[in-house]
C-alpha cells in the first residue's frame, strides 16, 4: 500500500473517531496581540504532572505566537459556540476573533468564560513531526466555564456529546 493510500485510509478512520473542539489561545509577547486557532487534536498527557498536548500546524498563524509566548489556553467549546470555530478557522476574519465581550483575560492570556472549561498551560516540551508541532503544556489552572454542553467533532462536522447513561444506555 502506498503512503498516499495509507494516509487516505487513516484520514477516513480518524474521521470516525470523535474528538473535542477547542480554541487554542495565546498572547504574542512580541506585541502581536492575541492569537488563536481552532483545534480538535487536543488530548491529556498525564495527571502527574497534569499536562495537555495540542498539535498545531506549523503554517497556522498562531503557531509562532504560541512558540514565542511559551504558554497557551485550551478553551473546550460548547455546542452554542459553533460560530467561533468558523471565525478561528478563517484567516480572512482573523481581526474579528477577539472582538466583543465574550472574552476575558487571565494573567495576560485570553479565555472564554462561556466555554465548558478553560485550561491554562505553560509549554514544557515541543516536538516537530511532519507538518505539525506538538506542544505539551503543564497545566497551571483549570477554570470551569458557564457552558455545560460539550461540542464534539466527528465525520468532518460538529456533534453533540452526551454520556450513555443520559441516553438510557
Amino acid at each position: 500500500m502506498s503512503d498516499t493510500q495509507v494516509a487516505d485510509r487513516l484520514k477516513a478512520a480518524m474521521r470516525r473517531l470523535p474528538g473535542p473542539v477547542a480554541l487554542v489561545t495565546t498572547a504574542d509577547p512580541d506585541g502581536g496581540g492575541y492569537a488563536g486557532l481552532a483545534a480538535s487534536s487536543v488530548i491529556p498527557v498525564s495527571m502527574g504532572p497534569p499536562s495537555m498536548l495540542v498539535a498545531v500546524n506549523r503554517n497556522a498563524s498562531a503557531h509562532d505566537a504560541i512558540e514565542r509566548a511559551g504558554r497557551f489556553c485550551l478553551n473546550l467549546l460548547c455546542n452554542s459556540q459553533a460560530e467561533l470555530v468558523g471565525l478561528f478557522s478563517s484567516s480572512a476574519r482573523r481581526a474579528e476573533r477577539f472582538d466583543g465581550e465574550r472574552w476575558a483575560d487571565r494573567d495576560g492570556l485570553p479565555y472564554l468564560p462561556g466555554a465548558c472549561f478553560s485550561i491554562f498551560c505553560d509549554v514544557a516540551q515541543t516536538q516537530v513531526f511532519g507538518t505539525h508541532e506538538l506542544f505539551i503544556g503543564t497545566v497551571q489552572e483549570v477554570l470551569a466555564g458557564t457552558g455545560t454542553d460539550p461540542m464534539g467533532w466527528i465525520e468532518g462536522g460538529f456533534a453533540r456529546l452526551q454520556a450513555l447513561e443520559a441516553l438510557g444506555g
